[in-house]
């Protein structure tokens, strides 16, 4: 898992060297179908490209998207987003799309699967292959060709993509602070992870990560959100990390996090960890915020002695619904 985390940089090189988008801009909104670390990479990009394109986002779980009446018009855009091109469920979305006549467009890493041949047009997001089931790389190269994705859509051009490579890099050699997290948290059977827009979606990827890798049962909830019940749940013995970077939104959310935090603070005097680096760049918070993550997933499992590569009942690829 390590060594996939610190070959991130020169995926992101590569992928950004490599990549052009021919896709028409007259897209009334876009679908996107994906599963795990896929739709959490894709709930992510939704505030950045609904900001920068000013077009309506829908993300939703493939394998529900498959299976349900969903109101499409010919001017929508569909996104089977994978990493592998053969997810089961997000095959089956995509078939759903392709019946309504749709346009799609697939992110993937495997220009040989099946869901890149299928779709009208493809992005790959040249992450090659990763060692470790839980993605990392991957998902981070995802990330990117979803806000290249959201760039184009925008007709327009960001030179701060250009620098994440190496501020991803510079991170991962000065990441020691992780440690005492991670020591916080370990020896505990629950976790909860808040953030408030992007960092939502940030903290269900986190959680997410930690139960595939830790087997530590964590949850991410919208930080307002977690106020409107599920608050009742803490105590003093239960560990709380709110993630309070910088993210691709409304200015406003960064005080109302902080507010927020004190308050679930204040209510149940939880063991409250604030997780936080020092980028301030909006664009290129958010991939440092991501790997933040993956690097206290992967300290954390090593702690407790964990198989990070081949967690127990897990596949890198699920090809059955």
């Amino acid at each position: 898992m390590l060594k996939d985390i610190k070959e991130t940089p020169a995926a992101l090189e590569t992928l950004l060297k490599n990549t052009q988008i021919t896709l028409k801009k007259d897209i009334s909104k876009i679908y996107i179908a994906a599963s795990g670390s896929s739709r959490n990479a894709a709930n992510i990009a939704r505030y950045f490209i609904e900001k920068m394109a000013n077009m309506p986002v829908i993300v939703d779980y493939a394998s529900e998207f498959a299976h349900r009446s969903v109101a499409m018009t010919q001017n929508d855009l569909f996104i089977p987003l994978s990493q592998s091109g053969e997810t089961a469920d997000v095959l089956s979305a995509l078939k759903k799309a392709k019946d309504k006549g749709i346009a799609t467009f697939a992110i993937t890493n495997n220009e040989n699967s099946t869901i890149y041949k299928s779709t009208d047009i493809g992005m790959l997001a040249y992450a090659g292959e990763e060692t470790s089931i839980p993605a990392t790389k991957s998902f981070i190269c995802q990330l990117m060709c979803l806000y290249l994705l959201g760039l184009h859509l925008a007709g327009k051009q960001e030179q701060d993509l250009w620098k994440v490579p190496e501020k991803i890099a510079s991170f991962i050699e000065n990441c020691s602070e992780l440690d005492s997290i991670a020591e916080q948290i370990k020896d505990f059977k629950n976790l909860i992870i808040l953030g408030r827009g992007q960092n939502w979606a940030f903290a269900e990827e986190g959680a997410l990560k930690i139960k595939e890798t830790s087997y530590i049962n964590a949850t991410g909830y919208p930080t307002g959100e977690f106020l409107h019940g599920h608050v009742a749940v803490l105590d003093e013995n239960f560990p709380v990390i709110s993630i309070l970077t910088r993210c691709f939104d409304d200015a406003e959310n960064y005080p109302l996090a902080i507010k927020n935090t004190e308050e679930i603070k204040k209510k149940r005097n939880p063991i409250m960890i604030e997780l936080r680096h020092g980028e301030e760049n909006e664009i290129i918070a958010s991939f440092i915020t991501a790997v933040m993550l993956q690097l206290l997933t992967y300290k954390t499992a090593m702690l407790l002695g964990r198989n990070v590569d081949k967690p127990r009942s897990l596949n890198k690829v699920v090809e059955k619904e």
